[in-house]
């Protein structure tokens, strides 16, 4: 238990590929895999996260930036994750960021303490 550095936090199969799974994790990533490949979830097929400077991460930014739930849109192209302060919305053929990103708790912001 002493090396684990992240957790997975939500997961979800694509709603018509069963075999490819999304999940998300307490880094604030989420990986595509594909299931037949290997059943393990130590290796990805895709990698959606938005890269922050090392300088800036703290312990509490780690907290906010931790996906809470990650949902696939009916078609399977858009997944939706949710951190603390945001809602993403990714599409599964541009990994580079996401399409969008809605705050919430913004009233929050300024109240920050890192």
């Amino acid at each position: 238990m002493e090396d684990l550095t992240e957790v997975i936090t939500s997961a979800e199969f694509h709603p018509t590929h069963c075999n490819t799974l999304a999940y998300s994790s307490s880094k604030g990533s989420i990986r595509l895999i594909d299931l037949r490949q290997s059943a393990l979830c130590d290796s990805h097929s895709k990698l959606f996260e938005e890269q922050e400077a090392p300088s800036s991460r703290s312990f509490f930014t780690e907290i906010i930036a931790s996906i809470s739930d990650v949902k696939f849109a009916r078609d399977g192209r858009y997944l939706l994750s949710r951190d603390y302060m945001t809602l993403k919305l990714w599409d599964i053929n541009m990994d580079s960021g996401p399409v969008t990103t809605f705050q919430v708790h913004e009233y929050l912001r300024p109240k920050e303490c890192f």
